[in-house]
């Protein structure tokens, strides 16, 4: 009896897809599909929907074998996509170039969201007590920021990027200039005024996902 990396393979190859193709249809790496064709270790459910879905085949069919005659179906789910997930660095990379190839980590959303969103893994205090260390935030860069919205910002020059709240504050009579604040939760940390400190707005925070703690 074939093994599931066995059975992976075949669709896979039936497919004519590459192992980092497949990776990028349903979130993971080309490693994770090596490792699961090699039966290193297992899917998670999750994968094993999205590759039922993609291959039209049931979950038992990857998991067990089993053939039935009515194995190769369409699992029906709610429809889901998978977004790059990145860190401050790679953040600020994304916000210029707009290229995934800068992580093999992904986390579904709905596919309500365009396909240019992406996660940023929350780093340090400066958010606390609204978002904790490695929370993670949806960052929508098609999105225009309204006044108290969470956004990702990048300081001209710089390659990491930083989360903060947004407040415009108007216009300003010397610099001729709009201008806003980016405003930490933790007010241990400064306030970043615009006029003294040159930022573009990556994007706008549209979903959140807690860290257990």
């Amino acid at each position: 009896m074939s093994t599931l990396g066995q059975r992976l393979y075949r669709l896979r190859k039936d497919k004519k897809l590459a192992r980092d193709a497949l990776g990028s249809k349903i979130g993971v790496s080309k490693t994770s599909v090596k490792n699961w064709e090699d039966d290193e270790n297992p899917p998670k459910f999750e994968h094993l929907q999205a590759m039922a879905e993609f291959f039209g085949c049931s979950i038992e069919y990857l998991t067990d074998g089993i053939d039935d005659g009515d194995n190769f179906k369409v699992v029906k789910r709610k429809p889901v996509k998978y977004v790059p997930v990145l860190n401050y660095t790679q953040a600020g990379e994304f916000c210029e170039y707009h290229d995934d190839a800068i992580t093999d980590e992904f986390e579904p959303v709905s596919v309500e969201y365009s396909d240019r969103v992406y996660w940023v893994v929350i780093e340090g205090s400066s958010m606390q007590p609204d978002f904790y260390e490695n929370d993670l935030v949806l960052i929508d860069p098609d999105a225009q920021p309204n006044p108290s919205d969470f956004v990702l910002a990048l300081k001209s020059g710089e390659k990491k990027s930083t989360f903060k709240r947004y407040r415009p504050k108007g216009f300003d009579e010397e610099t001729k200039k709009e201008f806003f604040h980016l405003v930490p939760s933790n007010p241990d940390y400064p306030i970043i005024d615009s006029r003294f400190v040159d930022f573009t707005i990556c994007g706008v925070a549209v979903e959140h996902k807690k860290k257990l703690r």
